[in-house]
Protein backbone atom coordinates (compact mmCIF):
# COMPACT_ATOMS: atom_id res chain seq x y z
CA UNK A 1 0.00 0.00 0.00
CA UNK A 2 1.18 3.23 -0.98
CA UNK A 3 0.86 6.88 0.93
CA UNK A 4 -1.93 9.00 -0.55
CA UNK A 5 -2.70 13.07 -0.74
CA UNK A 6 -5.60 13.52 0.74
CA UNK A 7 -6.76 15.76 -2.26
CA UNK A 8 -6.43 13.51 -4.49
CA UNK A 9 -8.36 11.38 -3.13
CA UNK A 10 -11.31 13.24 -2.74
CA UNK A 11 -10.55 14.66 -6.32
CA UNK A 12 -10.58 11.00 -7.36
CA UNK A 13 -13.39 9.91 -6.09
CA UNK A 14 -15.61 12.96 -7.22
CA UNK A 15 -13.96 12.27 -10.53
CA UNK A 16 -15.42 8.57 -10.64
CA UNK A 17 -18.42 9.51 -9.65
CA UNK A 18 -18.99 11.90 -12.14
CA UNK A 19 -17.88 9.41 -14.60
CA UNK A 20 -21.14 7.28 -14.26
CA UNK A 21 -19.30 4.42 -14.09
CA UNK A 22 -20.09 1.68 -11.28
CA UNK A 23 -16.80 2.22 -9.45
CA UNK A 24 -17.92 1.37 -6.03
CA UNK A 25 -15.69 -1.31 -4.54
CA UNK A 26 -13.07 -1.55 -6.75
CA UNK A 27 -11.32 1.39 -7.67
CA UNK A 28 -12.63 3.50 -4.36
CA UNK A 29 -10.52 3.79 -1.66
CA UNK A 30 -13.00 5.44 0.68
CA UNK A 31 -16.98 5.27 0.61
CA UNK A 32 -19.01 8.06 -0.29
CA UNK A 33 -20.09 9.02 2.97
CA UNK A 34 -16.21 8.51 4.34
CA UNK A 35 -15.22 11.07 1.57
CA UNK A 36 -17.80 13.26 2.36
CA UNK A 37 -16.53 13.72 6.16
CA UNK A 38 -13.03 13.58 4.90
CA UNK A 39 -14.04 16.51 2.60
CA UNK A 40 -15.06 18.62 5.57
CA UNK A 41 -11.95 17.75 7.72
CA UNK A 42 -9.67 19.25 4.83
CA UNK A 43 -11.97 22.17 5.04
CA UNK A 44 -11.70 22.84 8.48
CA UNK A 45 -7.78 22.42 7.89
CA UNK A 46 -7.22 24.97 4.77
CA UNK A 47 -9.52 27.20 6.89
CA UNK A 48 -6.52 27.53 9.88
CA UNK A 49 -3.51 27.35 6.93
CA UNK A 50 -3.19 24.08 5.52
CA UNK A 51 -1.73 23.72 1.98
CA UNK A 52 -1.43 20.61 -0.13
CA UNK A 53 1.79 19.63 1.26
CA UNK A 54 0.20 19.11 4.43
CA UNK A 55 -2.49 16.65 3.06
CA UNK A 56 0.19 14.53 1.68
CA UNK A 57 1.69 11.10 2.78
CA UNK A 58 -1.02 9.63 4.30
CA UNK A 59 -2.24 6.04 4.29
CA UNK A 60 -5.80 6.02 3.87
CA UNK A 61 -7.61 2.84 5.40
CA UNK A 62 -4.40 1.19 6.38
CA UNK A 63 -5.21 -2.39 7.86
CA UNK A 64 -2.56 -4.39 9.73
CA UNK A 65 -1.95 -7.95 8.00
CA UNK A 66 -3.53 -10.87 9.41
CA UNK A 67 -5.02 -8.36 12.46
CA UNK A 68 -7.62 -6.77 10.42
CA UNK A 69 -7.18 -3.18 12.80
CA UNK A 70 -7.90 -0.31 10.39
CA UNK A 71 -6.72 3.13 10.98
CA UNK A 72 -8.62 5.80 9.06
CA UNK A 73 -5.41 8.14 8.18
CA UNK A 74 -2.27 7.28 9.71
CA UNK A 75 1.20 9.17 8.49
CA UNK A 76 4.49 8.71 9.63
CA UNK A 77 6.92 11.19 10.25
CA UNK A 78 10.18 11.92 11.81
CA UNK A 79 9.04 13.63 14.68
CA UNK A 80 6.11 11.39 15.60
CA UNK A 81 3.23 8.87 14.05
CA UNK A 82 0.36 10.71 13.45
CA UNK A 83 -3.31 8.88 13.51
CA UNK A 84 -6.33 10.98 12.61
CA UNK A 85 -9.72 8.88 12.55
CA UNK A 86 -12.77 10.47 10.95
CA UNK A 87 -16.53 10.67 12.16
CA UNK A 88 -19.77 11.68 10.63
CA UNK A 89 -22.17 13.39 13.37
CA UNK A 90 -22.53 10.50 16.38
CA UNK A 91 -25.36 10.57 18.63
CA UNK A 92 -25.31 9.72 21.98
CA UNK A 93 -21.99 9.10 24.29
CA UNK A 94 -19.62 10.85 21.99
CA UNK A 95 -16.33 11.56 24.31
CA UNK A 96 -16.95 7.34 25.42
CA UNK A 97 -16.86 6.31 21.56
CA UNK A 98 -13.91 8.31 20.59
CA UNK A 99 -11.95 7.50 23.73
CA UNK A 100 -12.67 3.94 22.99
CA UNK A 101 -11.24 3.76 19.45
CA UNK A 102 -8.37 6.23 19.96
CA UNK A 103 -6.76 4.44 23.09
CA UNK A 104 -7.30 1.36 21.15
CA UNK A 105 -5.26 2.71 18.03
CA UNK A 106 -2.57 3.61 21.09
CA UNK A 107 -2.85 0.01 21.99
CA UNK A 108 -1.32 -1.11 18.49
CA UNK A 109 0.91 2.03 17.40
CA UNK A 110 2.89 1.90 20.95
CA UNK A 111 4.79 -1.02 19.05
CA UNK A 112 6.59 0.95 16.60
CA UNK A 113 8.67 2.51 19.77
CA UNK A 114 7.94 6.43 18.27
CA UNK A 115 5.99 9.39 19.76
CA UNK A 116 2.21 9.22 19.09
CA UNK A 117 -0.52 12.09 18.35
CA UNK A 118 -3.89 10.69 17.91
CA UNK A 119 -6.94 13.12 17.30
CA UNK A 120 -10.54 12.44 15.89
CA UNK A 121 -12.59 14.80 13.96
CA UNK A 122 -16.35 14.25 14.51
CA UNK A 123 -18.22 16.30 11.84
CA UNK A 124 -20.11 19.06 13.32
CA UNK A 125 -18.96 18.77 16.71
CA UNK A 126 -14.70 18.89 16.33
CA UNK A 127 -11.55 17.60 17.31
CA UNK A 128 -10.50 15.29 20.37
CA UNK A 129 -6.72 14.69 21.12
CA UNK A 130 -6.10 11.26 23.16
CA UNK A 131 -3.72 12.13 26.34
CA UNK A 132 -1.20 9.24 26.24
CA UNK A 133 -0.09 9.83 29.70
CA UNK A 134 -3.83 9.96 31.47
CA UNK A 135 -5.80 7.69 28.93
CA UNK A 136 -7.88 10.33 28.81
CA UNK A 137 -9.57 12.55 25.83
CA UNK A 138 -9.47 16.61 25.88
CA UNK A 139 -10.97 18.66 23.32
CA UNK A 140 -9.26 20.91 21.13
CA UNK A 141 -9.54 23.50 18.60
CA UNK A 142 -9.23 23.38 14.84
CA UNK A 143 -5.88 25.39 15.23
CA UNK A 144 -4.13 23.27 17.28
CA UNK A 145 -5.07 20.16 14.66
CA UNK A 146 -3.56 22.13 11.77
CA UNK A 147 -0.54 23.36 13.29
CA UNK A 148 0.28 18.75 13.87
CA UNK A 149 -0.43 18.68 10.61
CA UNK A 150 2.13 21.38 9.46
CA UNK A 151 4.61 20.76 11.98
CA UNK A 152 4.80 17.13 11.14
CA UNK A 153 8.00 15.90 8.49
CA UNK A 154 6.78 13.07 6.49
CA UNK A 155 8.79 10.15 6.22
CA UNK A 156 7.98 9.14 2.59
CA UNK A 157 10.54 6.04 3.62
CA UNK A 158 8.06 4.32 6.05
CA UNK A 159 6.34 0.90 4.96
CA UNK A 160 3.75 0.39 7.60
CA UNK A 161 3.66 -3.49 6.32
CA UNK A 162 6.67 -3.94 7.77
CA UNK A 163 6.53 -1.79 10.63
CA UNK A 164 3.77 -3.96 11.90
CA UNK A 165 4.65 -6.94 13.27
CA UNK A 166 1.23 -8.82 14.23
CA UNK A 167 3.01 -11.25 16.29
CA UNK A 168 3.24 -7.80 18.94
CA UNK A 169 -0.45 -8.09 19.13
CA UNK A 170 -1.31 -11.90 19.69
CA UNK A 171 -1.45 -12.83 22.88
CA UNK A 172 -1.74 -16.46 24.47
CA UNK A 173 -3.39 -16.78 27.80
CA UNK A 174 -0.71 -19.50 29.00
CA UNK A 175 2.25 -17.77 27.36
CA UNK A 176 0.99 -13.95 28.07
CA UNK A 177 -1.50 -14.77 31.70
CA UNK A 178 -1.49 -11.46 33.56
CA UNK A 179 -2.00 -9.60 30.05
CA UNK A 180 -4.69 -11.97 29.20
CA UNK A 181 -6.11 -11.50 32.93
CA UNK A 182 -6.08 -7.72 32.09
CA UNK A 183 -7.35 -7.62 28.36
CA UNK A 184 -4.24 -6.10 26.97
CA UNK A 185 -5.04 -7.76 23.89
CA UNK A 186 -8.07 -7.39 20.90
CA UNK A 187 -9.90 -10.18 19.31
CA UNK A 188 -9.82 -9.99 15.36
CA UNK A 189 -13.00 -9.43 13.54
CA UNK A 190 -13.51 -13.23 12.91
CA UNK A 191 -12.94 -14.20 16.98
CA UNK A 192 -15.74 -11.10 17.60
CA UNK A 193 -17.65 -12.21 15.35
CA UNK A 194 -17.90 -15.65 16.56
CA UNK A 195 -17.62 -14.61 20.49
CA UNK A 196 -20.82 -12.41 19.98
CA UNK A 197 -22.57 -15.45 17.81
CA UNK A 198 -22.13 -17.56 20.56
CA UNK A 199 -22.55 -15.51 23.55
CA UNK A 200 -26.20 -14.70 21.70
CA UNK A 201 -27.04 -18.40 21.42
CA UNK A 202 -26.17 -19.03 24.78
CA UNK A 203 -28.71 -16.47 25.49
CA UNK A 204 -31.16 -17.53 23.69
CA UNK A 205 -30.75 -21.45 24.15
CA UNK A 206 -29.68 -22.28 28.13
CA UNK A 207 -28.83 -25.58 27.51
CA UNK A 208 -26.95 -25.91 23.86
CA UNK A 209 -23.61 -27.69 22.55
CA UNK A 210 -21.29 -25.13 20.53
CA UNK A 211 -17.96 -25.94 18.16
CA UNK A 212 -14.97 -23.94 17.91
CA UNK A 213 -13.32 -25.64 14.70
CA UNK A 214 -10.00 -24.02 12.95
CA UNK A 215 -6.63 -24.90 12.21
CA UNK A 216 -3.12 -23.97 13.94
CA UNK A 217 -2.70 -20.54 14.56
CA UNK A 218 -6.06 -19.01 14.11
CA UNK A 219 -6.60 -18.11 17.92
CA UNK A 220 -9.58 -20.48 18.38
CA UNK A 221 -7.83 -20.91 22.05
CA UNK A 222 -7.64 -17.58 22.54
CA UNK A 223 -11.27 -16.47 21.72
CA UNK A 224 -12.65 -20.14 24.12
CA UNK A 225 -10.56 -18.43 27.20
CA UNK A 226 -11.98 -14.98 26.00
CA UNK A 227 -16.00 -16.17 26.10
CA UNK A 228 -15.46 -17.85 29.20
CA UNK A 229 -13.59 -14.83 31.04
CA UNK A 230 -17.09 -13.16 29.97
CA UNK A 231 -19.15 -15.60 31.46
CA UNK A 232 -17.03 -15.75 34.78
CA UNK A 233 -17.27 -11.74 35.21
CA UNK A 234 -21.19 -11.82 34.35
CA UNK A 235 -21.41 -14.57 37.70
CA UNK A 236 -21.09 -17.73 35.73
CA UNK A 237 -19.11 -20.72 37.28
CA UNK A 238 -17.23 -22.11 34.57
CA UNK A 239 -15.39 -25.11 34.18
CA UNK A 240 -12.51 -25.67 31.87
CA UNK A 241 -11.40 -28.97 30.59
CA UNK A 242 -8.10 -29.14 28.82
CA UNK A 243 -7.49 -32.16 26.93
CA UNK A 244 -4.05 -32.64 27.90
CA UNK A 245 -1.45 -31.91 30.47
CA UNK A 246 -1.90 -28.65 32.24
CA UNK A 247 1.00 -26.05 31.57
CA UNK A 248 1.93 -23.21 33.59
CA UNK A 249 -0.45 -21.17 32.68
CA UNK A 250 -3.14 -22.74 33.34
CA UNK A 251 -1.61 -23.30 36.87
CA UNK A 252 -1.01 -19.32 37.14
CA UNK A 253 -4.84 -18.94 36.07
CA UNK A 254 -6.00 -21.42 38.36
CA UNK A 255 -3.57 -20.47 41.65
CA UNK A 256 -3.25 -16.55 41.05
CA UNK A 257 -6.54 -15.78 39.42
CA UNK A 258 -9.04 -18.83 40.71
CA UNK A 259 -9.71 -20.14 37.72
CA UNK A 260 -11.43 -24.13 37.42
CA UNK A 261 -9.57 -25.42 35.56
CA UNK A 262 -8.71 -29.57 34.84
CA UNK A 263 -7.07 -31.67 32.80
CA UNK A 264 -9.16 -34.46 31.00
CA UNK A 265 -7.34 -36.84 32.83
CA UNK A 266 -9.46 -36.55 35.77
CA UNK A 267 -12.72 -36.49 33.77
CA UNK A 268 -13.75 -40.18 35.45
CA UNK A 269 -12.73 -39.10 38.98
CA UNK A 270 -15.23 -38.38 41.14
CA UNK A 271 -14.09 -34.86 41.79
CA UNK A 272 -14.71 -34.31 38.49
CA UNK A 273 -17.83 -35.25 37.81
CA UNK A 274 -19.08 -32.97 40.86
CA UNK A 275 -17.23 -29.75 39.24
CA UNK A 276 -19.48 -31.03 36.04
CA UNK A 277 -22.24 -31.13 38.34
CA UNK A 278 -21.81 -27.79 40.02
CA UNK A 279 -20.91 -25.39 37.33
CA UNK A 280 -22.90 -23.46 35.01
CA UNK A 281 -21.35 -23.87 31.88
CA UNK A 282 -18.08 -26.36 30.64
CA UNK A 283 -15.60 -25.57 27.93
CA UNK A 284 -13.74 -28.01 26.14
CA UNK A 285 -10.19 -27.03 24.76
CA UNK A 286 -7.93 -29.43 22.22
CA UNK A 287 -11.69 -31.56 22.08
CA UNK A 288 -10.13 -33.29 19.11
CA UNK A 289 -8.00 -35.59 21.55
CA UNK A 290 -10.58 -36.57 23.34
CA UNK A 291 -11.40 -40.36 24.32
CA UNK A 292 -15.07 -41.66 23.14
CA UNK A 293 -15.75 -42.83 26.71
CA UNK A 294 -15.10 -39.21 28.10
CA UNK A 295 -16.66 -37.13 25.38
CA UNK A 296 -19.77 -39.41 26.46
CA UNK A 297 -19.21 -38.95 30.31
CA UNK A 298 -18.91 -34.71 29.53
CA UNK A 299 -22.46 -35.06 27.36
CA UNK A 300 -23.97 -37.13 29.55
CA UNK A 301 -23.73 -35.22 32.50
CA UNK A 302 -24.19 -31.84 30.78
CA UNK A 303 -27.70 -33.18 29.44
CA UNK A 304 -28.47 -34.05 32.68
CA UNK A 305 -27.89 -30.93 34.41
CA UNK A 306 -28.63 -28.66 31.34
CA UNK A 307 -25.35 -27.50 31.22
CA UNK A 308 -24.01 -25.47 27.67
CA UNK A 309 -20.66 -27.06 26.47
CA UNK A 310 -18.20 -25.05 24.29
CA UNK A 311 -15.62 -27.49 22.69
CA UNK A 312 -12.39 -25.85 20.50
CA UNK A 313 -10.87 -28.55 18.28
CA UNK A 314 -8.82 -28.43 15.36
CA UNK A 315 -8.96 -31.87 13.61
CA UNK A 316 -5.31 -31.55 12.30
CA UNK A 317 -3.97 -31.78 15.54
CA UNK A 318 -2.84 -35.27 16.52
CA UNK A 319 -0.53 -36.88 18.55
CA UNK A 320 -1.45 -40.28 18.07
CA UNK A 321 -2.90 -42.38 15.02
CA UNK A 322 -6.84 -42.24 15.33
CA UNK A 323 -6.81 -40.04 18.26
CA UNK A 324 -8.54 -37.34 16.24
CA UNK A 325 -12.29 -36.28 16.71
CA UNK A 326 -14.46 -34.20 14.87
CA UNK A 327 -16.90 -33.23 17.82
CA UNK A 328 -19.53 -31.49 15.20
CA UNK A 329 -19.67 -34.96 13.54
CA UNK A 330 -20.58 -36.51 17.05
CA UNK A 331 -22.61 -34.21 18.51
CA UNK A 332 -24.64 -34.73 15.06
CA UNK A 333 -25.23 -38.18 15.56
CA UNK A 334 -25.89 -38.60 19.45
CA UNK A 335 -27.82 -35.55 20.25
CA UNK A 336 -29.49 -34.56 17.25
CA UNK A 337 -32.13 -33.19 18.96
CA UNK A 338 -30.47 -30.78 21.22
CA UNK A 339 -29.26 -26.82 19.59
CA UNK A 340 -26.10 -26.94 18.23
CA UNK A 341 -23.74 -24.48 16.42
CA UNK A 342 -20.24 -24.72 14.85
CA UNK A 343 -17.67 -21.52 14.47
CA UNK A 344 -15.41 -21.81 11.72
CA UNK A 345 -11.99 -19.92 12.17
CA UNK A 346 -9.96 -19.48 9.10
CA UNK A 347 -7.48 -16.79 8.64
CA UNK A 348 -4.08 -17.89 10.84
CA UNK A 349 -2.92 -14.72 12.99
CA UNK A 350 -0.16 -16.37 15.05
CA UNK A 351 1.71 -17.54 11.70
CA UNK A 352 2.98 -14.97 9.48
CA UNK A 353 1.62 -16.34 5.70
CA UNK A 354 5.62 -16.99 5.41
CA UNK A 355 5.81 -19.75 7.80
CA UNK A 356 2.49 -20.97 7.21
CA UNK A 357 3.35 -21.29 3.77
CA UNK A 358 6.62 -23.41 4.58
CA UNK A 359 5.09 -25.54 7.12
CA UNK A 360 2.13 -26.94 4.74
CA UNK A 361 5.59 -27.24 2.21
CA UNK A 362 7.42 -28.83 5.03
CA UNK A 363 4.56 -31.73 5.66
CA UNK A 364 3.92 -31.44 1.94
CA UNK A 365 6.50 -30.76 -0.83
CA UNK A 366 4.66 -28.22 -3.10
CA UNK A 367 1.05 -28.23 -1.44
CA UNK A 368 1.78 -24.58 -1.09
CA UNK A 369 2.16 -22.36 -4.21
CA UNK A 370 2.37 -19.08 -1.93
CA UNK A 371 6.40 -19.68 -2.01
CA UNK A 372 6.89 -16.25 -0.41
CA UNK A 373 9.97 -15.07 1.40
CA UNK A 374 11.34 -17.59 3.82
CA UNK A 375 13.51 -15.61 5.76
CA UNK A 376 11.62 -16.91 9.07
CA UNK A 377 13.24 -20.01 8.61
CA UNK A 378 16.27 -21.58 9.18
CA UNK A 379 17.89 -25.10 8.78
CA UNK A 380 20.81 -26.55 9.82
CA UNK A 381 23.21 -29.59 10.09
CA UNK A 382 24.85 -30.99 12.93
CA UNK A 383 26.08 -34.96 12.75
CA UNK A 384 27.14 -34.97 16.52
CA UNK A 385 24.46 -35.57 19.56
CA UNK A 386 26.25 -33.91 22.10
CA UNK A 387 27.11 -31.11 19.34
CA UNK A 388 23.65 -30.87 19.03
CA UNK A 389 22.55 -30.30 22.66
CA UNK A 390 25.13 -27.27 23.09
CA UNK A 391 23.85 -25.88 20.39
CA UNK A 392 20.36 -25.63 21.85
CA UNK A 393 21.77 -25.16 25.05
CA UNK A 394 23.09 -21.76 23.74
CA UNK A 395 19.52 -21.05 21.40
CA UNK A 396 17.71 -21.55 24.41
CA UNK A 397 19.70 -19.17 26.36
CA UNK A 398 18.92 -16.66 23.68
CA UNK A 399 15.36 -17.06 23.79
CA UNK A 400 14.71 -19.75 21.52
CA UNK A 401 11.86 -22.94 22.57
CA UNK A 402 13.43 -26.39 22.39
CA UNK A 403 10.80 -29.00 22.03
CA UNK A 404 11.18 -32.43 21.33
CA UNK A 405 8.90 -35.69 20.46
CA UNK A 406 6.97 -37.81 23.19
CA UNK A 407 8.45 -41.08 23.47
CA UNK A 408 6.17 -44.36 24.52
CA UNK A 409 5.88 -44.89 28.21
CA UNK A 410 5.38 -48.62 27.77
CA UNK A 411 8.83 -49.55 26.04
CA UNK A 412 10.97 -46.32 25.80
CA UNK A 413 13.82 -47.98 24.80
CA UNK A 414 12.85 -49.33 21.98
CA UNK A 415 11.19 -45.76 20.82
CA UNK A 416 12.85 -44.71 17.64
CA UNK A 417 12.97 -41.20 18.74
CA UNK A 418 14.74 -42.41 22.08
CA UNK A 419 17.63 -40.12 21.14
CA UNK A 420 15.57 -36.97 20.80
CA UNK A 421 14.72 -37.26 24.13
CA UNK A 422 17.34 -35.36 26.00
CA UNK A 423 17.54 -32.11 23.59
CA UNK A 424 14.41 -30.48 25.59
CA UNK A 425 12.52 -30.58 28.41
CA UNK A 426 9.67 -30.14 26.45
CA UNK A 427 8.19 -32.60 24.16
CA UNK A 428 4.86 -32.16 22.04
CA UNK A 429 2.77 -32.86 24.39
CA UNK A 430 3.77 -30.13 27.01
CA UNK A 431 3.00 -27.47 24.97
CA UNK A 432 -0.47 -27.95 23.95
CA UNK A 433 -2.23 -24.77 23.11
CA UNK A 434 0.97 -22.70 23.66
CA UNK A 435 2.91 -20.55 21.33
CA UNK A 436 6.70 -19.39 21.32
CA UNK A 437 8.33 -16.50 19.42
CA UNK A 438 11.51 -18.75 18.37
CA UNK A 439 11.06 -22.53 18.09
CA UNK A 440 13.99 -24.86 17.08
CA UNK A 441 13.46 -29.02 16.99
CA UNK A 442 15.30 -32.26 15.23
CA UNK A 443 14.86 -34.30 12.63
CA UNK A 444 16.88 -37.60 12.07
CA UNK A 445 17.35 -40.35 10.44
CA UNK A 446 13.21 -41.35 11.12
CA UNK A 447 12.08 -39.01 8.36
CA UNK A 448 12.06 -38.93 5.03
CA UNK A 449 9.98 -38.02 1.47
CA UNK A 450 8.54 -40.45 -0.47
CA UNK A 451 8.41 -40.02 -4.17
CA UNK A 452 5.01 -37.80 -4.06
CA UNK A 453 6.84 -35.24 -2.10
CA UNK A 454 4.70 -36.26 0.88
CA UNK A 455 6.74 -36.37 4.63
CA UNK A 456 6.78 -39.47 6.23
CA UNK A 457 8.34 -40.52 9.62
CA UNK A 458 9.01 -44.17 11.52
CA UNK A 459 6.40 -45.48 13.34
CA UNK A 460 6.32 -45.10 16.99
CA UNK A 461 3.43 -44.92 19.34
CA UNK A 462 2.74 -41.75 18.98
CA UNK A 463 2.56 -40.28 15.46
CA UNK A 464 5.67 -39.00 14.72
CA UNK A 465 4.40 -36.77 12.09
CA UNK A 466 1.28 -35.45 14.18
CA UNK A 467 4.14 -34.58 16.61
CA UNK A 468 6.18 -32.16 14.52
CA UNK A 469 2.77 -30.95 13.28
CA UNK A 470 2.44 -29.81 16.48
CA UNK A 471 5.68 -28.61 17.23
CA UNK A 472 5.78 -26.32 14.43
CA UNK A 473 2.18 -24.56 14.60
CA UNK A 474 3.59 -23.57 18.29
CA UNK A 475 6.42 -20.69 16.50
CA UNK A 476 5.14 -17.17 16.08
CA UNK A 477 7.95 -15.46 14.20
CA UNK A 478 11.50 -17.84 13.93
CA UNK A 479 11.95 -21.82 13.00
CA UNK A 480 14.67 -23.78 13.34
CA UNK A 481 15.14 -27.35 12.05
CA UNK A 482 18.67 -28.78 13.17
CA UNK A 483 19.02 -32.35 10.85
CA UNK A 484 21.13 -34.76 11.98
CA UNK A 485 22.35 -38.02 10.47
CA UNK A 486 20.02 -37.39 7.96
CA UNK A 487 21.86 -35.82 4.64
CA UNK A 488 18.86 -36.59 1.89
CA UNK A 489 16.62 -35.14 4.01
CA UNK A 490 18.55 -31.89 4.82
CA UNK A 491 18.85 -31.48 1.02
CA UNK A 492 15.14 -31.79 0.57
CA UNK A 493 14.66 -28.82 3.32
CA UNK A 494 16.93 -26.71 1.69
CA UNK A 495 15.28 -27.30 -1.12
CA UNK A 496 11.69 -26.51 0.07
CA UNK A 497 13.21 -23.31 1.64
CA UNK A 498 14.84 -22.08 -1.62
CA UNK A 499 10.90 -22.06 -2.56
CA UNK A 500 10.83 -18.99 -1.27
CA UNK A 501 13.97 -17.32 -2.49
Amino acid sequence: MKPYNLISVIDGSCALEQSGLNANGKFRILKSHEINTLQSFCNAMKNKGCGFRQFDGFFVGYSIEQIGKEFDLLRFGNEYILNIELKSELSGKVEEKVHKQMAMNYHYLKFLGMPIIIFTYVENDGFYQYDIEDDSITKISADAAAKILIYQTVDYSANPDLLFVPSNYLISPFNSTDKFINNEYFLTPGQRNAKNEILDEMSKHPFMFSCISANAGTGKTLLLYDVAKELMRAGKRVLIIHCGKLNEGHERLNGKYHWNIISIGTVNSWVAIFALAGCDCIFVDEAQRIREGQLCEITKKAVENKIPVIFSYDVKQFLRDGETRNISDYLEKNYHEAFSSTKNLKNKIRTNKSMASFITNLMNIGRSHDNLNYDCVSIEFIERGYDIKSYIDLLRANGWRSITYTTSKIDEEKDPYINLIDISDKNAHDVIGQEFSKVVFVMDENFWYDENGSLKARESYYSALGMLYQIVTRVVNELKIIVTRNPELYYKLLEIKSMGD
